[in-house]
């Protein structure tokens, strides 16, 4: 992961293996609860300001950054509460969709917003068509928000901007804004509803500077 502040790049010279850095580390948040001190931890190793796919003035990176700060200076007494708030939150969002902003694609796109339903399959087959399968698909769906920006990720460490726009255009795109936006709107931390909005901007800005590498 890298944490290191760095001015951005031209969209021509896009490092493909920092922008994969930044999809796996936004990837590894989505995909289980964090603890408060690996959250602080986290914040002063650099992030979010190490996401070099991220412009400084970014909006989203200091919505993220305010809401780990806020994370850090909470004193001890208090962080069993705040961990049970984050807890809650994450169950909310990934496990029992109390949200109704689930972090799955067949949800957002199929008639009867189902797990498991073809756009489940489909991302599969873009996932075997690379050698990757789900490691835990029946508790992590493939479509979960966690897989898809991980394979995001090894398509771009591995050189493949193309494949990288297709999946973002064909899947990805199709549903996080929503996704995203619910979040924001009715998440109970603002860990997490920072979380989304930053997420949702780091690929739209990812998929601009892939323009130039394609």
């Amino acid at each position: 992961m890298n944490m290191l502040k760095s001015d951005p790049a031209p969209a021509a010279a896009l490092s493909l293996e920092a922008a994969s850095e930044d999809l796996a580390a936004l990837a590894w948040l989505h995909e289980s609860e964090r603890d408060v001190t690996t959250l602080c931890r986290l914040h002063a190793a650099g992030f979010p300001g190490g996401l070099t796919v991220a412009p400084p003035d970014m909006p989203a990176l200091a919505e993220m950054d305010q809401a780990l700060s806020v994370i850090r200076e909470v004193g001890e007494g208090q962080r069993a509460a705040l961990q049970d708030d984050l807890n809650a939150d994450f169950a909310s969002i990934y496990l029992t969709h109390a949200l109704r902003a689930s972090p799955c694609e067949s949800v957002w796109l199929d008639d009867e917003s189902l797990m498991m339903q073809g756009p489940s399959f489909a991302v599969r087959d873009r996932y075997r068509e690379h050698g990757l399968k789900a490691a835990n698909w029946r508790h992590i769906a493939d479509d979960h928000l966690a897989n898809e920006l991980a394979f995001i990720a090894h398509l771009l460490a591995h050189g493949h901007a193309r494949e990288a726009c297709r999946f973002i255009d064909e899947h990805l795109m199709q549903w996080l804004p929503r996704f995203a936006g619910r979040v924001a709107d009715r998440a109970s931390t603002r860990f997490y509803a920072a979380l989304a909005t930053l997420t949702l901007h780091v690929v739209e800005r990812l998929r601009q500077q892939l323009n130039a590498c394609v």
